[in-house]
């Protein structure tokens, strides 16, 4: 069989990657936060009204768009963009000629709007500090070795993309004495020389954590990150669709990187990702027009119809048919253990240039 060159295969983890580890994805942390307020639990009690206000304001916007249900797109990060776009609304352009906000809002949110900073403030810190933390890294987590494993079975570098801020994979690669390269010096500074290729071995692994890590801060002006994600009190990661391109590193470098690597890729495989990044799914879209030869394959728990589960992601990157569009109905912890194999990857190779394997 042929040889994979560098490159050809690039990897994207979208949150159901870690689902299997024990981290809930962004649907399920609206359920954490539901349960607690419905729970009356006194730290997030004084939030329900606000809660309420802002749901209900999102569903009646998607509404209007004439999408119901199960067409919105309702998660962890769309209550945060909200509540971002809420806190800094007077920098609006528009705010000098909105004659009255609602007074409702207004109500809910406190002078100054201090709930809503209050509010978004206790989401964050209750993402980083309980839902994205792994009880057993090595029993919970171990599946991702076999990410590692087919890494080692390459005999080149790999090139993983992460939508996700949990250190599976970090932990996982400490365990293996595995070294990936994430972008920080001897001084723990980060710098995108760190990702020049002559500096590495051939059979590195990049991580580019697009969305920032749980373990990343910043300190005089540096990005760098602590052992003890606990210790940090602003961790750098960025929620919602008007924050995804941050004008300054290492977001917009890494958002640049996946769009580099997608356009020289032959196939791109996305593992637990769910295909609602608008941004994410544009550059793929742009990956995938360039060239007829070019694949995307998407792991994750599906129904019976697997053409119905590729109609519907070839719809949601804007492609025309289905054509480029692979789908494995399996969980990621499946997926990496038992079926993610060289051999798999060079058969996918060997028969995109003539009809995709589906």
């Amino acid at each position: 069989m042929k040889h994979i060159d560098q490159d050809e295969i690039i990897v994207l983890l979208g949150a159901g990657a870690s689902v299997d580890a024990g981290i809930p994805h962004s649907t399920k942390m609206i359920e954490n936060i539901e349960r607690k307020l419905i729970a009356g639990d006194s730290v997030w009690k004084e939030y329900e009204r606000l809660y309420n206000y802002v749901q209900s304001a999102i569903y009646f916007s998607e509404g209007i768009k004439q999408r119901f249900s199960a067409n919105i797109n309702y998660n962890i990060e769309t209550l945060i963009d909200t509540l971002n776009e809420i806190i800094g609304i007077n920098k609006h352009t528009l705010y000098p000629f909105v004659e009255s906000w609602s007074p409702r809002l207004l109500e809910f949110a406190g002078n100054d709007y201090r709930l809503v900073k209050q509010f978004r403030k206790r989401i964050v810190d209750a993402l980083r500090t309980d839902w994205l933390t792994v009880r057993n890294y090595d029993t919970d987590a171990q599946y991702y070795s076999g990410l590692l494993d087919f890494r080692d079975k390459l005999q080149v570098h790999l090139r993983v993309f992460t939508l996700n801020y949990d250190l599976c994979l970090e932990r996982i690669s400490e365990t293996r004495n595995i070294q990936l390269q994430r972008g920080f010096d001897r001084r723990r500074h980060w710098t995108e020389s760190e990702f020049d290729e002559n500096r590495n071995k051939s059979d590195a692994l990049y991580l580019y954590k697009l969305h920032g890590s749980m373990d990343w801060t910043y300190e005089d002006g540096f990005l760098t990150y602590l052992d003890d994600p606990s210790a940090i009190s602003e961790a750098a990661i960025i929620f919602g669709e008007s924050y995804k391109l941050e004008y300054q590193d290492p977001f917009l470098y890494f958002i640049n990187e996946f769009r580099k690597w997608t356009l020289r890729s032959r196939i791109i495989l996305a593992v637990g990702y769910g295909f609602g990044d608008e941004h994410i799914n544009k550059i793929m879209h742009q990956a995938l027009q360039s060239s007829s030869e070019r694949l995307l394959l998407a792991v994750g728990p599906m129904s019976a119809d697997l053409n119905a589960h590729r109609r519907k992601i070839a719809e949601d990157i804007g492609c025309s048919g289905v054509d480029q569009v692979l789908v494995c109905d399996s969980t990621a912890s499946q997926f990496f253990t038992e079926q993610l194999t060289v051999d798999l990857m060079k058969e996918y190779l060997e028969r995109s240039a003539e009809s995709p394997p589906f």
